[in-house]
């Protein structure tokens, strides 16, 4: 965009519309900082949207929070525990790489993920709840959006600053994956999907793939003609 040739592109109308922040994030989302970006690329109403289920989640008077139980911590519990660490550390990695866009789509999958746990019919638990937000808004500081988070914070916790608060810190016991998907293919199609640990060895994933239901009914009792096993993603079977 060039000033003198008059092509150069406003900001204050979408600042208007849609707010600083939302603004902010349509620029993070779209591109790599070192990639060019159409104005027109901007996704300034998903951004706003985004952020008006991010204020609906984490606002103290919200109605999402009338289901919030106390009590013991469930395996769903757990689950969003370890999704929310493992956040920090994936983000912390986009940011550190100028990955903003992988920043965004993090946050608004986590987003998703949360809105499916406190619609859940158990309910959300208030500590992991309160845990899985803080550590949202904490991600979502000065990097992206500003104002919306400090806000928000200071509703959630009088006296507290957000942007004045350190980096929060993923546990590493929370970033041991305990299975992976192993894809099991026969000529290339896809017949099953299974849980292997990380680190099985290509023995033990031929054994697993081989003893698919779905592999045996495709081999007909047959034996395959090979197998090509890349531990611990895919096994392919050529009969």
């Amino acid at each position: 965009m060039s000033k003198s040739r008059g092509n150069t592109v406003s900001p204050e109308q979408s600042v208007e519309t849609y707010g600083a922040d939302a603004l902010r994030l349509a620029i993070l989302q779209a591109k790599p900082p070192a990639d060019d970006v159409d104005w027109e690329d901007l996704q300034m109403e998903g951004c706003d949207r985004f952020l008006n289920r991010v204020w609906r989640l984490a606002a103290t008077e919200s109605d999402l929070l009338e289901r919030v139980r106390t009590g013991a911590t469930t395996a769903a519990d757990q689950a969003v525990e370890t999704d929310a660490h493992r956040l920090i550390d994936r983000t912390t990695g986009a940011y550190e790489r100028w990955a903003y866009n992988t920043a965004v789509a993090g946050f608004m999958e986590f987003t998703n993920s949360l809105y499916k746990y406190v619609q859940s019919d158990q309910g959300p638990q208030q500590e992991t709840l309160d845990l899985a937000v803080d550590t949202l808004l904490l991600l979502l500081m000065a990097p992206a959006v500003p104002h919306i988070t400090a806000e928000l914070w200071a509703r959630r916790h009088d006296g507290e600053h957000i942007h004045l608060l350190a980096w929060p810190e993923a546990d590493p016991a929370e970033l041991v994956v305990d299975s992976v998907t192993m894809v099991v293919q026969v000529d290339g199609k896809i017949r099953d999907r299974l849980e292997v640990p990380p680190d099985i060895a290509e023995a033990e994933a031929e054994a697993a793939a081989l003893a698919s239901e779905r592999v045996q009914a495709q081999l007909n009792g047959g034996e395959p003609r090979k197998v090509i096993v890349r531990v611990p993603k895919l096994v392919n079977i050529v009969v």
